[in-house]
Order: structure tokens, then C-alpha cells, then sequence
């Protein structure tokens, strides 16, 4: 993951009461393998978009 979604998923994580170490923990566990790895780094990319899409919604 670049240094941007590190970021994005942080305070993502943190708005939502979520640990940000402990789900970035998740995404870099060694015990995983290469595809499944993937697959986690991206669900964790989709949460971020998911995120920002909520940001953008016009709160009224």
C-alpha cells in the first residue's frame, strides 16, 4: 500500500472508533499468503474509497 492509503485507511479507522495499527496489522500479517495478502490489501484499498465516497456525501 502507497502512503496515501495508509493514511486515508488511519483516519478512516479512527473516525469509525477502529484501532489504525491493528487494521493495518491485518493487511501486513506474514502468516498470509501472497494471494490472500492481495486480497486483503485490497478489501482495505476498497474500505478507503468507501470512506472517502462517504466524506464526499453532502451532510445536511
Amino acid at each position: 500500500m502507497d502512503e496515501t492509503t495508509i493514511q486515508e485507511l488511519r483516519e478512516l479507522a479512527e473516525q469509525n472508533g477502529i484501532d489504525p495499527d491493528q487494521l493495518l496489522a491485518i493487511g501486513e500479517t506474514d502468516g498470509l499468503d501472497p494471494e490472500l495478502r492481495r486480497a486483503v490489501a485490497d478489501i482495505l484499498g476498497d474500505v478507503t474509497l468507501f470512506g472517502q465516497a462517504l466524506d464526499g456525501l453532502d451532510h445536511d
